[in-house]
């Protein structure tokens, strides 16, 4: 009978170690994993994309959009800027165009000696004949077809104005005019989009009247062009042309910075 509390402290020990001994740790499963994910990993199966990954996928998406919409916008500006401008040199030939106007009409005549020692015998008035009375009328039919054609393009009335300045140029062949006429329609043109027709025009410009001083500007739209069309190695020809032929010029101006654009776009 006195085995009997030892085998009864044995079963209360066995009672108390049994449930500690199966008990696993927590941190003997510290680094052992999912043996089913390793063995995903082992066959070359892609694991999921954590939520992480997920959110700087999205941000890198939405920087390429904002990127996209950043360049449509910049090249809006430029065209809006470029019509502005367009529409103050517009202004500046009017005003030179009045201002000469008004000092031909302001001109005073030829001042006449008077001749005290010989008495001049009168002079009847110089009656033009019949057939010189016309003559001034071609002269202001001319610059009220132009003045038209200039005032729809103030206006933004862009394609009745290329017509009118096609019209003046087919009317007037030989009119002073005509490099003008040719160099707003072409700007008319580049301003609707029409870059084959605005190029036509101000080549007609520096090539048909190369002394002109439309053609500083004329030169740097026809770069311009070739940068639209992709063109870079005619644009940055073209535009380095401006810089040589009219250092100092505002058209050279605007070339210069035309070039480092394309610099830092790296075309």
């Amino acid at each position: 009978m006195k085995t009997t509390p030892t085998i009864l402290f044995a079963s209360i020990l066995a009672t108390v170690v049994a449930p500690l001994h199966a008990a696993q740790p927590e941190w003997r499963s510290w680094g052992g994993g999912d043996p089913s994910a390793s063995a995903r990993v082992a066959d070359g199966a892609v694991p999921a994309s954590t939520p992480s990954q997920t959110i700087i996928n999205e941000i890198m998406q939405r920087q390429q959009q904002l990127q996209l919409e950043l360049r449509e916008l910049r090249d809006l500006v430029e065209r809006q800027g470029y019509e502005i401008e367009m529409l103050r040199k517009a202004n500046q030939d009017t005003y030179a165009d009045t201002d000469r106007r008004l000092r031909a009409l302001e001109q005073p005549p030829a001042p006449v000696l008077p001749q005290a020692e010989v008495p001049a015998a009168p002079v009847p008035p110089v009656v033009p004949p019949a057939s010189a009375a016309p003559t001034a009328a071609p002269a202001g039919n001319e610059q009220a077809a132009y003045d038209q054609a200039f005032a729809l393009l103030k206006e933004g009335k862009y394609e009745q104005s290329i017509k009118a300045f096609d019209a003046f140029v087919k009317a007037h062949p030989s009119s002073p005019y005509v490099p003008n006429a040719q160099y707003w329609s072409g700007e008319a043109r580049y301003v609707q989009g029409d870059l084959k027709g605005a190029m036509q025009q101000f080549e007609l410009v520096v090539k048909g009247a190369p002394a002109h001083p439309k053609v500083p500007d004329a030169l740097l739209k026809i770069g311009y062009i070739f940068y639209d069309q992709k063109n870079f190695a005619k644009a940055r020809e073209t535009l380095n042309k401006v810089k040589e032929q009219f250092p100092g010029s505002q058209a050279a101006s605007l070339a210069n910075q035309r070039l480092k654009r394309m610099q830092q776009e790296g075309v």
